[in-house]
């Protein structure tokens, strides 16, 4: 009877309406809390779950706050979805991608997240990588390839197209998370947002753009 038991907690299908209430949950706590201050009965009080439903989904804090910076990065992600069309010119795909971009910055505090983060990873490399990889490094690659493209159908010419990327995402960017994790800012209309996507792709094309391809 236990070995039945056993198997058929192990197969019931997880409530996903709970994952996310969890993941939602955790977000907002670590934006405004350092990682070692957040616990997984936080989580589950805010959530309005029991912590033994948290650990059902995930097996520890790691794994939680993993799947929250996963979960920025997919959202910045669909900036490059959106633009993902060769027949879009370069400047506004590259405008677009910077708009979701700022957005996802604004809308979700990632320099609240960076607060988190070191107090989190400070001894441990492999966690540090492990974030990395799975927000803000996922990010990265996929602009950095974008870049490659344009290089290789010579609208860019760049020595590097890892550095010309990161080039454009502080272009972007300008002070603003430094702003925010002074609590400097005031929430940024949708205009605002595009205005500063387009005047950082403008200065990054000065600079990179092949004339002859762009005009």
């Amino acid at each position: 009877m236990q070995k039945y038991l056993t198997v058929n907690r192990a197969g019931r299908p997880k409530d996903l309406t709970k994952r996310a209430a969890i993941v939602e949950a955790a977000t907002e706590l670590f934006v405004g809390r350092r990682f070692d201050i957040v616990t997984m009965e936080d989580i589950a009080t805010k959530a309005g779950v029991s912590k033994m439903t948290v650990y059902s989904h995930f097996a520890d804090k790691d794994a939680l706050f993993e799947t929250v910076v996963s979960g920025i990065s997919d959202r910045m992600m669909c900036g490059l979805a959106q633009s993902d069309s060769e027949q879009m010119p370069l400047p506004e795909r590259l405008t677009t991608i910077g708009a979701a971009f700022l957005t996802v910055i604004i809308g979700v505090h990632v320099a609240g997240m960076a607060r988190s983060l070191p107090a989190a990873s400070r001894e441990d490399r492999a966690l540090r990588a492990r974030f990395y990889d799975a927000g803000p490094g996922r990010t990265a690659a996929a602009l950095t390839e974008i870049v490659r493209q344009a290089a290789e159908r010579n609208e860019l010419i760049v020595d590097c197209p890892k550095l010309a990327a990161e080039d454009l995402v502080s272009l972007w960017e300008g002070g603003l998370p430094a702003r925010i994790i002074f609590g400097l800012v005031e929430p940024a209309s949708q205009a605002e947002i595009e205005k500063r996507a387009r005047r950082g792709t403008e200065v990054f094309l000065r600079a990179y753009a092949n004339p002859s391809k762009l005009g």
